[in-house]
């Protein structure tokens, strides 16, 4: 099992042994990637990472460290996504989300949704894709690439994460709030004013806790699953962006994009066991 890191400003991506914790390997990318956010083909080693620079994605062969294809997009690519073999990308310029056969990387279809679309999660077992927009969630029938339902909220919605166990949709916004949807409705069940500028969130089903990586308060804050409140707060002296949690639960990462760190906590005691020095300004986490 190995982590992979993407860092913007230095154009790579970090490679980390999960079993040793220690940085493997970085792979510098061409000038013109600036990777954000990226998802990986575990089969096939091949990342896939959009440039919000030049609209283009790319394709990493993990094996090698290339760039072995790439297929230009246009506009501002923010996030993307794998399901059922085909990859889905939100652009924040034409306000969509692209769609593209995986094998082939030819198109299968844009979807239109509101404005500035950037954070999604999949529901893989009911092929829903969630789409954080400036002010709505939208969900799309990853099956037949229509809108089926939306929500408009007065919050400027930047990242979604579905907690699974209770088919809720956890939504971070720029108005230092975090809002708790019902999946199948899409009704605000809850909103939680405890942040200032949240980003990613993640879930540690064992020991019923939430995270949410909060960049104003440098911290991330640790929530009580069942009522919200708040249990700890993990001091980052840096900024904290992306969020992973290890498969068994035990080790949290975060990526502090102002000190180019990796840093590991243990989540029994939310004790930091470990810094690792990455390339410059990492944002997203992918453990697999």
């Amino acid at each position: 099992m190995k982590l992979y890191i993407s860092n913007y400003l230095s154009r790579s991506i970090s490679i980390i042994d999960y079993s040793t914790l220690e940085l493997e390997m970085n792979v510098q990318l061409d000038e013109n990637i600036y990777p954000h956010n990226f998802c990986i083909d575990k089969i096939q080693q091949l990342a896939y990472i959009p440039s919000s620079l030049d609209g283009e994605l790319y394709v990493l062969d993990l094996s090698t460290g290339k760039i072995i294809d790439d297929i230009s997009i246009g506009g501002k690519l923010s996030n993307i996504a794998l399901c059922n073999e085909e990859l889905f990308i939100s652009n924040e310029d034409s306000n969509s989300i692209y769609v593209l056969d995986l094998k082939t990387l030819n198109p299968i279809g844009i979807i239109g949704v509101d404005n500035m679309p950037h954070g999604f999660d999949i529901d893989y077992i009911n092929n829903k894709l969630y789409v954080a927009c400036i002010d709505s969630i939208i969900c799309i029938d990853t099956i037949s690439k229509m809108i089926c339902k939306k929500i408009d909220i007065d919050f400027k919605a930047m990242h979604v994460k579905l907690d699974r166990n209770k088919n809720e949709i956890y939504t971070s916004t720029l108005d230092g709030k975090v809002l708790i949807i019902d999946e199948e409705n899409l009704k605000i069940k809850k909103i939680i004013d405890k942040f200032l500028v949240p980003v990613e969130i993640c879930f540690n089903y064992k020991s019923k806790q939430i995270y949410v990586a909060d960049m104003g308060h440098k911290k991330v804050i640790v929530l009580d699953y069942d009522t919200g409140e708040i249990l700890d707060y993990i001091n980052i002296d840096g900024n904290p962006q992306g969020l992973q949690i290890s498969n068994d639960y035990k080790l949290l990462f975060i990526s502090d994009t102002k000190n180019n760190l990796i840093k590991i906590y243990n989540t029994l005691d939310n004790i930091l066991l470990k810094d690792i020095k990455v390339g410059k300004e990492p944002t997203t986490i992918i453990c697999m």
